[in-house]
Order: structure tokens, then C-alpha cells, then sequence
């Protein structure tokens, strides 16, 4: 018996059917990429339905109250190629922000509160529809008007992407923004560029590759830091934050132009910034230059401390020479002594009938 070798063709019914399968699913999976904003059923409060971790206990972003902080001395901040010029920065609208990447150049930081070595990802923005709101975390209830995240991912762990199963896997500079009257000269071709990506998953390429260093603050000494989350969906707790105190300066028309933007849907970018979560149980650091030094009242007092005491103590008691002794010094108990041997023997003369 011969086995039946012929080879069955597709049909048409049936190439349509794997084409639309291809097309559904291709769709399915750029939703679940795209599936969260910052408004109605797709905002910030509808996040948990479809990321459990959006409703974890150690969530970003937080209100830092200045006044409940810990004041740190933490090692130095390193910072490895933040001054370079990169050789292409390329600017993407990806539909939730503009992020920045850097081709062939990789900056680093390590030291503070973090333990290995970070390398560079991306850099993004959150702002708001106006002046007045806009940042992600907040200092003592007052709102920037925007806030750049420059992110890092442990080298260890090779990418972003796998970073983002460990605990320790990212760390996030975070830079808050003031209003100034005048434009920030750092800044003029980036918000030029900002025209060129209005569109949703437009990029643009920057002709002179700004510095890294060029982009955020002077002050890289004085932050808050703690342990907290991504600020979009998956919202993984993996993340150790750091917030620099002093803001970068940005004019008015410099802010206003992120807010021309589009989002996924043609519509305007104006505002994406997630709402503050609880702190919970979490200690928020803040590394100051200030000499920091807890105090331990039961350590014991070093011996050569208490001869010294002993010294000063018995110096004081020395009478002065040409000043009369204080009636409570030496001499008061010389004549407690003589009033007491007058006493027994007027009892024995008592007792006895003579003074011998």
C-alpha cells in the first residue's frame, strides 16, 4: 500500500483566516502595550484592573514632607560620561511623553544610597496643563510644573528590561522645573525639536547632541531618596529614586511647547502625571553636607573623661589661700568633733562623780 504523498494547498478561506489572526493578535498586543492614559477609563485610578502592581504598597509618585525626613551623609554621587556630547541624541513622541536616547554612548552613576553600577536608558518628562501642576512627586504639597526622569538600569543585570525583575534592577534622577522669565539656553534646540515630533511615534534627531550634564541641575549634592515604583504601567516596585532639590529653570513658552503634543488618539498631550501614592511604611533620606551624627546617650563616658572630671571637682574644693573656709567646708566638721567629746565627758562625770 503506497502512502498518500500529495500535498494539500491552502485555500483562500483559509489564507484569510491566518492573515486576520495575524492582524488580531498584532492588534491585541499594541493595545496591551498602549492600553493605559490619563483620563477617563484609561486613567491612573483604572490602572489596578489590569496591572496588580499598580496597587502595590510601595507605589511612586509621593508627597516628601521635608520636615519627616532623615538626614544622610551618603557617599558621593559618581557620574561617568554626563559631560560628553553624545554622537546621535534621537527625541521621540511616544504617545505618554518625549523621551531622549542616546546612540553609542552609555553615562553611568553609582555611589549615594545605590550598590553597584547604573547605566544610562532614556530620559522622559511628565507635565501638566498649566503652570501650576505638572510633577509627579511633590516637596512639602507644592506641585512643579514639570519633571524630568533620567533613567538608569544596573548593569548587572544587562538591559532595562531585565532589570525590571529585580528589586534593585533601576534608579531614576528625578529634576524638578521653576518658571523663569528668561528661555534656558540649554534647552533651545530640544524645544525646537519638540515642533518635529508632534505626532505620536514621531522621532527626531538632534543636529548638535546636547551633554547629559547640560540638561539637568548644578546642585547634585543635596536629594531626597527612597524605594518605589515605575509611574506608568506595569507601575514594578523596583525603582530607587532620587530627587534633586534644586530645579531647573525653564521659561513660560519652553513648557508650554510639551503641551502641544499628541498622544496615541491625535489628541493633545496636556497633561501625564500620575497622582501621589501613600507612603506607607517607607523612611524618605535626605543627603545633605550638614555633619550628621546620631547621638547614643547610654555609651559610657571614657575613663580619662572621668579622672578629668574627678581633677576639677577636687580643685574646687581647695580651700583659696587668704579667704576664710565656708562654714559647710573642713572646719565645721572639726567642731562637731569637739562638741561630741564634751558630751561624753559631762556623762561620764555623770555616771561616775569625777571628770578623771
Amino acid at each position: 500500500m503506497e502512502a498518500d504523498m500529495s500535498i494539500r494547498r491552502p485555500t483562500r478561506s483559509s489564507n484569510f483566516m491566518l492573515i486576520a489572526s495575524i492582524v488580531i493578535l498584532s492588534v491585541l498586543s499594541c493595545a496591551r502595550c498602549q492600553d493605559f492614559g490619563y483620563d477617563g477609563a484609561k486613567g491612573p485610578s483604572h490602572w489596578g484592573e489590569q496591572y496588580n502592581t499598580c496597587t502595590g504598597k510601595h507605589q511612586s509618585p509621593i508627597n516628601i514632607n521635608s520636615l519627616d525626613v532623615k538626614k544622610v551623609n551618603l557617599p558621593p554621587l559618581i557620574m561617568e560620561g554626563f559631560d560628553a556630547h553624545p554622537q546621535q541624541t534621537n527625541l521621540t513622541n511616544n504617545g505618554h511623553t518625549v523621551a531622549v536616547t542616546m546612540k553609542d554612548h552609555f553615562p553611568t552613576i553609582s555611589g549615594g544610597p545605590l550598590k553597584g553600577v547604573y547605566q544610562y536608558s532614556q530620559l522622559h518628562f511628565h507635565w501638566g496643563d498649566n503652570d501650576t501642576v505638572g510633577s509627579e512627586d511633590m516637596i512639602d504639597n507644592h506641585i512643579f510644573p514639570m519633571e524630568l526622569h533620567v533613567v538608569f538600569f544596573k548593569q548587572d543585570y544587562k538591559n532595562a528590561k531585565n532589570a525590571m525583575k529585580h528589586s534593585d534592577g533601576l534608579t531614576v534622577l528625578a529634576f524638578f522645573y521653576e518658571i523663569s522669565q528668561d528661555d534656558n539656553p540649554s534647552y533651545e534646540e530640544f524645544v525646537q525639536l519638540l515642533g518635529n515630533v508632534t505626532s505620536s511615534h514621531k522621532t527626531a534627531t538632534f543636529e548638535k547632541p546636547p551633554s547629559l550634564r547640560n540638561l539637568i541641575a548644578r546642585d547634585l549634592l543635596h536629594y531626597y531618596t527612597y524605594d518605589g515604583s515605575l509611574t506608568t504601567p506595569p507601575c514594578s516596585e523596583v525603582v530607587t529614586w532620587i530627587d534633586f532639590k534644586e530645579p531647573i529653570m525653564l521659561s513660560h513658552a519652553q513648557i508650554e511647547a510639551f503641551r502641544a503634543l499628541e498622544d496615541d488618539e491625535g489628541h493633545p498631550l496636556t497633561h501625564n502625571f500620575r497622582p501621589i501614592q501613600p507612603l506607607g511604611d517607607r523612611v524618605v533620606l535626605y543627603n545633605t553636607d550638614e555633619i550628621v551624627k546620631d547621638v547614643d546617650l547610654t555609651d559610657e563616658i571614657p575613663a580619662e573623661e572621668i579622672d578629668q572630671n574627678s581633677l576639677e571637682h577636687e580643685k574646687d574644693r581647695r580651700p583659696v589661700k587668704g579667704k576664710k573656709p565656708h562654714p559647710d567646708s573642713g572646719s565645721g566638721s572639726i567642731g562637731t568633733s569637739w562638741t561630741v567629746l564634751a558630751m561624753a565627758l559631762v556623762f561620764r562625770f555623770y555616771l561616775t562623780g569625777s571628770w578623771k
